[in-house]
């Protein structure tokens, strides 16, 4: 009986760390399948998909410098 306990006691201990690093390891799964997915689209249409690739990195450093010349103008009392 007693080892039965134990049993019990040890499996939730592991569901509470899965619940724990669930989002850790969500993220790296979300990370892995973005990549592959990436990569099989440079495979079958490359020229497609470097030009996405190109629109979404510029799309992101206009938005960072956009950020950075209006974070000045909010910091003015």
């Amino acid at each position: 009986m007693e080892f039965l306990l134990l049993w019990a006691d040890d499996l939730d201990d592991a569901v509470g760390a899965l619940r724990h690093l669930a989002p850790k390891f969500m993220g790296l799964l979300f990370a892995l399948a973005l990549f592959a997915g990436t990569c099989f689209a440079l495979i079958l249409t490359p020229h497609l998909t470097l030009a996405l690739l190109a629109v979404s990195i510029s799309a992101a450093i206009v938005e960072v410098a956009r950020r950075r010349r209006r974070a000045p103008l909010l910091n003015q009392d």
